[in-house]
């Protein structure tokens, strides 16, 4: 899956912040000063498998 999930640490539990998919392009803590696309980070990774 082409997915970037950004978590915090709330205590001692982890806490999906936010999701994102695909080409979008994101400001993801604690990165947020900065822009990603992630069209450009899935690049060089393959597609997985078809499942029937």
């Amino acid at each position: 899956m082409r997915t970037l999930e950004v978590l915090r640490l709330e205590g001692e539990r982890w806490t999906i912040v936010a999701t994102w998919a695909d080409a979008a392009k994101v400001r993801a803590e604690p990165f947020d000063a900065i822009e990603l696309d992630l069209a450009i980070l899935w690049m060089d990774v393959e597609p997985a498998p078809a499942t029937p």
